[in-house]
């Protein structure tokens, strides 16, 4: 039975033409191709500061908006609540963040950093900010800041419909 339906199916199955070389690759690629190439070489950046592009994150959204709740810097950070417990316990223990209680509601405890934090967090920016020198290299100062406003409206156009 699973036979008959497999061959019916690719007999009825759209013909679609291959792409061909000449095509240029679509824009969503090029976005997730260049995210993955921009986090890996971040990942190497950071390795002399012993942090991960995770908690490098998560220290940037709290310089970024001040203290943070858990909650908060997970979905700042793109990753889950759970796994921000994890880098935020790697970040207590390195004295890069403290804890705090929130003055507003007693079960909401709040991050920030602590000088320690903002020193590593300042080094890691300078390195950071080599790395996309070099990834803007190419571009002149208007393509670089057309680069930046495109990659915004992208995000804000795909962010409105969640």
């Amino acid at each position: 039975m699973w036979k008959d339906w497999k061959v019916a199916r690719s007999n009825t199955a759209p013909k679609t033409a291959p792409q061909t070389d000449s095509d240029p690759p679509r824009a969503a690629y090029l976005v997730g191709r260049l995210e993955r190439a921009v986090r890996r070489r971040i990942s190497e950046t950071l390795v002399p500061f012993k942090l991960s592009v995770a908690q490098y994150t998560a220290l940037s959204v709290i310089r970024r908006h001040g203290e943070s709740s858990n909650a908060d810097l997970a979905t700042r950070a793109f990753i889950t609540p759970q796994a921000m417990n994890e880098v935020v316990q790697v970040l207590e223990q390195r004295k890069l963040v403290t804890r705090r209680p929130d003055p507003s509601h007693g079960r909401i405890v709040n991050l920030l950093l602590t000088k320690r934090g903002i020193e590593v967090l300042e080094e890691c920016d300078a390195a950071v900010r080599r790395l996309e020198q070099t990834m803007l290299a190419g571009l002149t100062a208007p393509q670089r800041e057309a680069f930046r406003d495109a990659l915004l409206a992208c995000a804000q156009a795909l962010e409105q419909r969640e």
